[in-house]
């Protein structure tokens, strides 16, 4: 009896599912995709919780048509310095107008840090730290890594633009007044959301090109730096050659939620951001991995190289990120710093201009330079949240990239390997804070005001950023390191949300008192609420120990 061989499939080997190309470890652009998972829920939480808190507070704030003519007569009395920072007023007593001018920059800014961030460490940081060595080894060429990566960023920031543009609508439909002229059809929501992707993508472009030639630090440092100067130079006159090759210029006369369009200007924003993609990719393609020009940060010291104890490790791991975090809040510190004195100073010599802010701005004092950072706190507040969660998702990478089984082999106990941990991540928020102090004081000193209740009231963003640090712990530490920083980030949105919508939606105010950034008062002028730094210092230590305890009791994720 004669046996014929038939063939068999390779044992070991099976069909890559869509859901995992897409999603998952199935391709590189599945793996970069579920790897930004943290900062998609960062960045489309906050872009669309912010349109959802203009809608819902302009007919509070406004109510009537003739409280919108106050907008207009404050544009009026504002010196023009002041007023074509923000970009160009049009329908400033409508929602998109006002939402336009008075927030479309920090839309814009917000996103552009985030695709800085993004693309200039998906290839740069990769190839610096030796992870893309061995996914060039695989069949995969280098133009289609490069390729890969680029487009689940592309999909990512696309994915929170249409978050933007849908909640723009939906909230200036269910809060706006049409009467007032405060509903935002869909192609102006639409056209918005392109802008700031757009803008988004241009410097982001930016770094991505020079990533393989500068590195991760030096492309994101120059891409800032330019974002910041051509910002600058786009409103401020005297800058008028500068601002020639800025997409702001270009950009100024795209006011899409007033319903004013200039579809050539955003046009030539995306064709010059997708050159800079282009020229990314080839960049990488010809150039050996991780070999740079060396513009980087100066190399970290021996104290924190992981090479002293637990705590220097772990200090050492996360040290980078406080670094990076601190230097963006520094630049805004120093940015915002630097013109709230002028501006305190002009309102201030204005008897009228002072009574119109505060009828706008009930609660703060805007004829000073505190009042004016307070003005920004919340978004201060907001970034040292997603700051934190930064860092309790880098804390977590240890268990879930599957480093903590070779750390507990080891003379670390688990629940000291948790405490550690919580140690490193809040001296990175000290770091961070310190350096966002230092930016305050520098702009307040360039602004001829005195710093004082500012650089004190700035390590309210610390306590916060504590607490945060807190819950991240304790979910990561009796539950699982996999969803902490996430959970962490919808607490610090769910936060955010509550403290804004719950006065302009007329909320019980049991609910808006659950939010945690309602007891720190006003720290930039000097008004502090002792209950909430308690209770923010008791949330961090108490979350610690927490997770602490927990992670003595359960298994080590595989």
């Amino acid at each position: 009896m004669a046996a014929q061989a038939q063939p068999q499939p390779l044992a070991g080997l099976r069909r890559i599912s869509l859901r995992s190309r897409l999603y998952g470890f199935g391709s590189i652009y599945g793996k970069s995709i579920r790897d930004s998972r943290l900062a998609f829920i960062i960045a489309a939480g906050l872009l669309g919780g912010m349109a959802l808190v203009m809608g819902a507070a302009i007919g509070q704030v406004f109510p009537s048509a003739a409280s919108r003519l106050e907008i207009d007569k404050l544009i009026g009395s504002m010196p023009a310095s002041m007023v074509n920072l923000f970009g160009k007023p049009e329908k400033l007593g409508t929602l998109g107008g006002y939402m336009s001018w008075k927030y479309g920059a920090l839309f814009a800014l917000g996103t552009a840090l985030w695709s800085i961030m993004a693309l200039s460490g998906t290839l740069a940081g990769e190839a610096g730290k030796g992870s893309l060595d061995i996914v060039a080894s695989a069949p995969f060429g280098k133009r289609r890594i490069a390729l890969e990566k680029l487009a689940a960023h592309v999909t990512m920031l696309g994915l929170a633009m249409a978050v933007l543009a849908t909640m723009t609508t939906v909230s200036s439909n269910a809060f706006g007044d049409a009467a007032l002229g405060d509903r935002i059809s869909p192609l102006s929501s639409l056209g918005f959301a392109l802008w700031v992707g757009f803008i988004a993508l241009f410097f982001g472009g930016l770094a991505f090109a020079l990533g393989p030639i500068l590195g991760r630090a030096g492309s994101a440092g120059v891409a800032a730096a330019a974002m910041m100067l051509l910002w600058i130079a786009s409103g401020l006159q005297g800058l008028e050659l500068l601002a020639t090759v800025s997409p702001f210029h270009w950009t100024v006369n795209h006011v899409a939620l007033a319903a004013e369009y200039d579809w050539p200007g955003l046009a030539l924003v995306g064709v010059v951001a997708a050159v800079f993609l282009i020229v990314g990719v080839e960049a990488f393609a010809r150039r050996d991995l991780g070999v740079t020009a060396g513009l980087s940060m100066p190399g970290l010291p021996a104290p924190v190289l992981g090479v002293r104890g637990a705590t220097s490790r772990a200090f050492g791991d996360q040290l980078p990120r406080a670094l990076a975090w601190g230097i963006g809040l520094f630049i805004w510190g120093v940015l915002l710093a630097s013109i709230s004195g002028t501006f305190a100073k002009q309102i201030g010599e204005d008897t009228s201009l002072v009574g119109t802010f505060r009828t706008i701005f009930p609660s703060t004092d805007l004829a000073t330079a505190g009042g004016w950072l307070q003005l920004y706190a919340q978004l201060f507040v907001i970034a040292a949240g997603f700051a934190a969660t930064t860092f309790v998702a880098k804390w977590a990478s240890d268990e879930t990239e599957g480093r903590l089984e070779m750390v507990l082999t080891t003379p670390m106990a688990r629940a000291r390997w948790v405490v550690t941990g919580g140690i490193a991540a809040m001296l990175s928020v000290s770091v961070m804070t310190v350096l966002f102090a230092a930016g305050i004081a520098i702009g307040a000193t360039a602004g001829g005001v005195a710093p004082g209740d500012a650089i004190l009231g700035s390590t309210y963003l610390g306590i916060y950023a504590f607490a945060i640090v807190g819950i991240g712990f304790a979910i990561g530490g009796a539950w699982r390191t996999s969803v902490a920083a996430e959970i962490a980030a919808v607490f610090v949105l769910v936060t955010y949300l509550d403290d804004l919508l719950a006065p302009p939606l007329n909320l019980p105010d049991w609910v808006r008192q659950l939010a945690l950034t309602v007891h720190l008062g006003q720290p930039m002028v000097g008004q502090w609420d002792p209950v909430g730094v308690v209770a923010c210092l008791a949330i961090a230590v108490g979350g610690v120990a927490v997770g602490a305890m927990g992670m003595r009791r359960r298994d080590i994720a595989k």
